[in-house]
């Protein structure tokens, strides 16, 4: 027994120290899904500190135990070991932070009220150059989908920020597009992801052109499996195995040409062209623009697409436009709130 005991224990140590000879011998982890990996530490008061972040971040095997400990948790606890994914129903994963609107928690009504107001301001502003403007929200899954939502976890999505919003835009005479109606008829977003699939930001493409009286018919293209998806919230819990579900992706073709780098749409700025398009656009978005800009920049001549999140209209002081489109996710409408 004691020889046992022996072997246990040295197979034990053996596993501890296979993460940092791991590193020493230089497999180190790279990052997982969105993270932003620690820099190398600099000498001085805070070095030690440093060091400690660089080496969580990059040691042997970390994505693969990230992998393991996330299924266990998922198949034998029902949980999830990321704070930041919401294990759900029939294979669904939601993002957590969604959680305060599916559940209610929304901003005050003067907060709301203000952010109706901003739009207004700059809708004003716009329309007193000749320009069209629209506004737009991107819903939150939870909000379309609540049926695969945990049924431990109340719905009172209806005095959320995004449906306490809507009186105030009508008050305020803001132009909106209301994109929680088209997308809600059918399964829009993927399952493990937090955004809407191909076809949804078509749906959602033709409901804001609508909103501004042009005419386009996005959703009728031809969408077709074009591999494996890898969702933003699966790659959080399984950052070394491949997608859960089907990639969906438009096989019927677009014009429009990319001026610069789009780094899979992440880029901060984006700018494009399309001889076959009409008008000048600038719209400013967030993740949902990725799948959503390539319909758009079909629509348009020229467009330019912004990440950028102040938006302010002095930074596009040298850009031609006729037209912008300000897109928000659901979750993100605290951010428009005037700052004091």
């Amino acid at each position: 027994m004691k020889a046992i005991s022996k072997i246990f224990i040295t197979l034990f140590l053996a596993l501890l120290l296979v993460p940092s000879v791991g590193m020493l011998l230089g497999f180190e982890s790279a990052a997982g899904a969105n993270e932003i990996l620690s820099p190398p530490p600099r000498f001085g008061m805070g070095m030690l500190n440093e060091t400690a972040d660089y080496v969580a971040d990059r040691f042997a095997l970390r994505q693969e135990m990230i992998t393991l400990w996330s299924w266990l948790n998922e198949h034998l606890l029902r949980t999830s070991a990321e704070e930041q994914v919401l294990l759900g129903r029939d294979g669904f994963l939601f993002f957590s932070e969604t959680l305060d609107d599916y559940t209610g928690s929304s901003l005050s009504d003067g907060e709301l009220a203000q952010i109706a107001q901003r739009l207004r301001a700059l809708q004003d502003s716009l329309e007193a150059e000749g320009k069209r403007f629209v506004f737009t929200i991107a819903p939150n899954k939870n909000s379309l989908y609540s049926e695969y939502m945990p049924r431990a976890i109340a719905n009172h999505h209806e005095s959320a920020n995004a449906a306490r919003l809507l009186p105030y835009l009508e008050q305020y005479g803001v132009h909106y597009a209301d994109l929680f109606t088209p997308l809600s008829k059918e399964l829009l977003y993927y399952r493990t992801d937090s955004h809407w699939t191909a076809e949804g930001a078509a749906v959602g493409a033709d409901t804001i052109l609508a909103a501004l009286g042009r005419e386009s018919g996005y959703a009728g293209h031809v969408f077709r499996t074009n591999g494996v998806h890898r969702g933003d919230l699966y790659e959080m819990l399984y950052p070394t195995l491949p997608g859960r579900e089907a990639e969906l992706a438009d096989l019927t073709g677009l014009h429009y040409t990319a001026l610069n780098e789009v780094n899979g749409g992440n880029a901060v700025t984006i700018s494009t062209e399309n001889d076959q398009g009409s008008g000048r656009l600038l719209c400013w978005r967030d993740s949902f623009g990725i799948a959503l800009y390539p319909y758009l920049a079909d629509a348009f001549e020229t467009a330019t697409f912004s990440r950028a999140a102040d938006y302010d209209l002095s930074r596009f002081a040298d850009t031609e436009y006729d037209t912008v489109i300000l897109e928000i996710v659901e979750r993100s409408l605290p951010r428009l709130v005037p700052e004091a």
